[in-house]
């Protein structure tokens, strides 16, 4: 039996466990590129076992990495021979206040238990991520964007306080006014500063309905003409687009033969009303000039706003959710956005849709005051993504191909968005981060000072 054992499970209320009892799960995420072993897995029953959890691997010289639903794809939500905080055992929801539409989670929360939660007063959280099955507190260490962040930003702009257990063992409460630079730190923050122990969000009123207009687009450049005026219209309460190939056949690609495609642009607009007062149609898409009008659906808005489950369902029926998944991600400036969709698709084989798909979606740069949350500068931005689902077999042939992907992207001018994989070198993360990196240097040095957080993949080491 580990040395150290006894005396973690005495100081903690929560539960420990060690490698023998790990699952497989347990040593990698979403990604399954990486797989580490930590030391010890605990599962804190509070924000006070978390503070001594951090104690703990101070006084031992032990990393610790913080986990919650692990949809992460690069070095994050594992560990290697130290601390692996479990966060999903911190689940709790706090009080609804109906007036200041506000509610206090604990950041092991699932955002689908959370908007199921909520429903019952007629209120959902401003931005929900695609996913809804993963943490609250997992997406605000990222920056949590959706088909909603047009208009409120991240998910991380939309809270108004939180508790944070710093690297230095410290409990603070934080918000935009109060300690900023530890609320602004924590926020997309990857855990370097501090873990979250409780979020108050901001919330809003739902409208029971949801309907969505299915528009096909034939041309990228008519499509972000679209999507620009749709954002600016202040019609929409959702916006979701993405890329759909219909293959063509063969031509040659870096001397292979490889099927290619001629993409297309779905472009969904969801509308929330009551029942009874259905919206007008034609005024909705006036101005609009897609390539065909698909269909119109009508839905209960709980419904829409659960309408990836059934693809994530198939994707696990079909054996790919436990493929790896390079997924590359990134925010584009405005002017480039539609040469570098049209330059990384044409090479893209229409095979990306096998348990993946190629994300779109507009974006405005003045919606997220997130200092960590790195978008380019300008007014619109594009978000764009390759979500490949690649057999490990693959994994080498692939790799070389996305990281030319990720590096065609940020010539480009884009900002890589961080859940996915990224294998940035050392300069490469300071270019990330531009001005900001040198505040973020200073940060953990003042709230992690021994550099026991979430190391191994931000460089502050190097």
């Amino acid at each position: 039996m580990d040395k150290l054992y006894a005396p973690l499970v005495a100081a903690l209320e929560g539960t420990v466990t060690t490698p023998e009892q790990f699952t497989a799960e347990q040593l990698t995420n979403y990604g399954r590129i990486f797989h580490w072993t930590p030391r010890f897995i605990v599962s804190p029953a509070s924000q006070k076992d978390v503070a001594t959890t951090i104690a703990f691997c101070r006084e031992h010289k032990l990393s610790l990495s913080n986990r919650g639903s692990a949809h992460s794809q690069s070095q994050l939500a594992i560990n290697r021979n130290g601390v692996l905080l479990e966060m999903k055992s911190m689940d709790r929801m706090g009080p609804v206040d109906e007036t200041r539409m506000t509610v206090d989670v604990e950041p092991g929360v699932v955002w689908r238990d959370l908007t199921h939660h909520l429903k019952r007063w007629g209120l959902v959280p401003r931005v929900l991520t695609n996913n809804l099955g993963v943490t609250v507190g997992g997406t605000l260490s990222m920056a949590g964007i959706g088909v909603a962040s047009f208009k409120y930003g991240s998910q991380g702009d939309n809270v108004v306080e939180m508790d944070v257990v710093t690297g230095a063992g410290e409990v603070e409460t934080c918000s935009p006014e109060r300690n900023p630079e530890l609320f602004w730190g924590a926020i997309a923050g990857l855990g370097q500063f501090g873990i979250i122990t409780r979020a108050r969000l901001q919330l809003r009123r739902m409208k029971p309905m949801s309907r969505t207009y299915y528009l096909l687009y034939d041309d990228l450049r008519v499509f972000l003409e679209d999507a620009r005026r749709s954002m600016d219209s202040g019609r929409w309460d959702h916006l979701e687009s993405w890329g759909a190939p219909c293959a063509q056949g063969t031509r040659p690609v870096a001397g292979k033969r490889q099927v290619f495609a001629k993409w297309f642009y779905p472009f969904h607009l969801t509308v929330e009303y009551d029942e009874g007062a259905p919206p007008d149609d034609r005024a909705l898409l006036e101005g609009l000039r897609p390539y065909d009008n698909l269909y119109t659906d009508d839905c209960p808005t709980i419904d829409f706003l659960e309408r990836m489950v059934p693809v994530f369902e198939l994707w696990k029926k079909a054996g790919t959710w436990e493929f790896m998944h390079p997924w590359i991600e990134c925010i584009l400036p405005w002017e480039t956005a539609a040469d570098c969709i049209e330059q990384v698709l044409q090479d893209t084989p229409p095979g990306i849709q096998v348990g993946g798909h190629v994300l779109l979606w507009p974006a405005k740069g003045t919606t997220s005051r997130s200092k960590n949350f790195m978008v380019p500068p300008g007014d619109n931005l594009v978000g764009f993504g390759l979500l490949p689902a690649v057999p490990q077999r693959y994994w080498e042939e692939m790799r070389e191909r996305f990281e030319n992907v990720s590096r065609l992207m940020v010539m480009f001018g884009a900002k890589r968005y961080l859940s996915g994989w990224v294998n940035f070198t050392p300069e490469e993360w300071k270019e990330h981060y531009g001005t900001r990196w040198g505040e973020m240097v200073a940060l953990k040095r003042r709230y992690d000072p021994d550099h026991i957080l979430n190391p191994g993949f931000l460089p502050f080491e190097a």
